[in-house]
């Protein structure tokens, strides 16, 4: 994976002050997602539109901010991260304060999501960067596991404070929490180190085919697939960008990448998890909402007691690496996960205590999949990879999340959906329900059985060390 950058004792302390920095950035974009994610159902009334058009609020900002980590992730390799970071960390307070304007129009919601994402893009995507090129392995698998738990913490408060805002005040003011991580620019301006840029030209064209290639295969599962030109046009661009790529002498994502061994198939595991996290996010507020009749903020105080758990677990998640290493804890995630969707798909109908231990064991799968994954994952890339795989990474983790709501969004209201499969409680309005999480069971065994293919090998990080 490479040789971490030598730095002197201060100098690290001021790089893991800029990392803190970047944490909380990372808060509050996860934070304003699961509020949106929380408030779902208030959406559909306030501007009259369906379930799957309003998932489009979650989908499009999460491709938004995955197009825009590859570009940052990219141009880290090539001009100054300090210089990224200065530049995306003063514009999104200034889009957060614009945001509040949002409750106007869904038009205008979703364009400042876009926005939202577009800027945050940076701090959140070069946290990885950072880790890889001034920490040694166990210490950015460390790292990692603080990224998942901060995830977990940013959803907390999200579902604690998301329900409530929208109930007793309004869901635009969530926009202004953000405008805190303004403080961060004098923190980056002094102990981000200065880097020289690279003399390298950016491929324009070759990002702007690789949105459309994204936007197409977004806009064909949110219109339940009803649009097969949308996924034609989408598969005939994606030739035409990988042909391209090749010939181009520096392409937006260099085709080289893709013959790394274990790369493809690590991409396609990360993927599938991440439609299958997202989707089930999405959908988990109907759930409770729909078949118990709790209130938003009810459900907020729940969805923040297990994310707290799930929080708290993700902070040890380096000992835990340390101890079982990082093969097994991907095991262990994906049987976290399982878990929890097997009890929600047999027990949806009954009590909403094992739904809500369904959630709680999920979020904890979660987070230790997500730490032992992107361990692994960043173990597979060169030195001179290190931008584009996690760039490339950072854009299936997004297109994952968009697919996710999308995907899943198709299944609201099918007549099909409405028999029954394993929810023995007779409640009509909990067998579309379990059988969803039947569909992201499915998605999840197959996240996991690739993974164990691929990484045949589990490495402890006392193995890793530079």
């Amino acid at each position: 994976m490479g040789t971490a950058i030598q730095l002197s004792k201060e100098e690290k302390r001021g790089i893991w002050k800029v990392l803190t920095w970047l944490l909380i950035l990372e808060f509050f974009f996860v934070f304003n997602n699961n509020v949106f994610i929380l408030i779902s159902p208030k959406l559909v009334e306030d501007f009259k539109v369906a379930p799957s058009t309003v998932s489009l609020v979650f989908s499009l900002g999460t491709l938004a901010f995955g197009v825009c980590s590859i570009v940052y992730t990219i141009l880290a390799d090539r001009i100054s991260m300090r210089k990224l970071l200065l530049v995306a960390c003063t514009a999104f307070p200034i889009i957060s304060v614009l945001g509040v304007f949002s409750v106007y129009s869904f038009t205008l919601l979703i364009i400042f999501r876009v926005l939202f994402g577009m800027s945050i893009a940076a701090p959140v995507a070069l946290v990885v960067i950072i880790a890889l090129r001034y920490f040694n392995k166990l210490e950015a698998a460390k790292l990692f596991g603080f990224v998942g738990a901060i995830f977990q913490l940013g959803a907390a408060v999200g579902n604690a404070l998301g329900g409530y805002i929208t109930e007793h005040l309004s869901w635009n003011i969530i926009f202004l929490f953000s405008c805190i991580t303004i403080f961060s620019v004098p923190t980056i301006y002094k102990h981000m180190p200065k880097e020289k840029s690279q003399q390298h030209s950016f491929d324009y064209f070759g990002a702007v085919m690789l949105t459309g290639i994204v936007t197409l295969i977004i806009l064909f599962f949110t219109s339940k697939m009803q649009y097969p030109t949308m996924l034609w046009a989408a598969i005939v661009l994606g030739v035409i960008f990988m042909l391209y790529s090749k010939k181009k002498k520096d392409p937006f994502v260099d085709m080289r990448l893709f013959s790394i061994k274990g790369v493809s198939g690590s991409l396609l595991v990360c993927l599938l998890f991440y439609m299958t996290q997202a989707a089930f996010l999405f959908i988990f507020p109907f759930i409770v909402k729909d078949t118990y009749g709790m209130s938003l903020t009810v459900i907020g105080m729940f969805n923040m007691i297990t994310n707290i758990l799930a929080f708290t677990v993700g902070m040890f998640s380096g000992r835990i690496i340390k101890a079982i290493g990082y093969r097994n804890m991907v095991i262990l995630g994906g049987g976290f996960i399982f878990t929890g969707l097997i009890i929600i798909a047999f027990l949806v109908g009954f009590s909403v205590v094992p739904v809500f231990i369904g959630l709680g064991i999920f979020n904890i799968g979660y987070v230790l999949f997500f730490s032992g994954y992107l361990s692994n994952y960043t173990q597979l890339l060169p030195s001179e990879f290190h931008g584009a795989g996690v760039g490339v990474e950072k854009l299936i983790v997004q297109l994952g999340s968009s697919l996710g709501a999308a995907f899943i969004g198709m299944f609201f209201g099918a007549s099909y959906m409405n028999h029954a499969l394993v929810d023995f409680s007779g409640r009509a309005e909990a067998a579309q329900f379990s059988n969803m999480s039947l569909i992201l069971l499915v998605m999840i065994i197959a996240a996991t059985s690739m993974f164990l293919v691929i990484f045949k090998k589990n490495v402890k990080p006392q193995d890793t060390l530079s």
